[in-house]
């Protein structure tokens, strides 16, 4: 009896999700109440070293607009840092521009083409994995992500987060010149950033 028990309950259950859309195995809403300090938790507590992503948007200069793509690296553990590939279609005889970008221990390391690298202290205090609004609910590639976003001297970045494992998934930079969106692709398997 117990054994027939087992084996009705299952297929019991497997016959309401299917009947109700599958509630249980779909992706639902989110536990409520969701904020910006629930997203920036899920990600600190992913079990995300590293992720890769692929870049595209445009760069403006002096009032002019150059499409750049390439690709990247976000680092959260075992430090924070950013690394950046990315190639400027200047539309011009120069050709394109590659630019190298390495974030690491509060400076910014930035090389163009061939040339050495350069470093300044890095003075933002704006962080893309540390939201301050939470905007809501959207689905990404067939996934739920929350939507949360920062913003800070006309700049603003925006983030969304994967609700299954806190992991990220998009993120978009804006400025009053420049637009930036990372796709992130794979996770811990980028090597880790070092000091250029």
């Amino acid at each position: 009896m117990v054994r027939r028990a087992l084996v009705t309950v299952p297929l019991g259950l497997l016959a309401l999700t299917t009947a109700c859309g599958g509630a249980f195995f779909a992706n639902v809403p989110s536990p409520s109440p969701v904020t910006a300090a629930t997203v920036r938790a899920a990600v600190d507590n992913s079990n995300m070293q590293n992720a890769h992503f692929r870049a595209t948007g445009t760069l403006g200069i002096q009032g002019n607009h150059f499409p750049i793509t390439g690709d990247g690296v976000l680092e959260k553990s075992p430090t924070t840092a950013l690394s950046l590939n990315l190639t400027v279609q200047t539309n011009t005889r120069a050709g394109n521009l590659t630019v190298q970008e390495v974030v690491i221990g509060g400076r910014t390391y930035t090389r163009t083409g061939n040339g050495k690298w350069t470093s300044v202290p890095d003075t933002s205090t704006i962080s893309p994995t540390a939201p301050t609004t939470y905007v809501g609910e959207e689905v990404i590639g067939g996934t739920m992500t929350w939507h949360a976003s920062t913003a800070e001297n006309g700049s603003t970045y925006d983030i969304w987060v994967r609700e299954t494992d806190g992991y990220i998934v998009y993120i978009q930079f804006t400025d009053p010149n420049s637009a930036l969106t990372m796709n992130f692709d794979t996770y811990n398997q980028s090597p880790l950033i070092t000091v250029p």
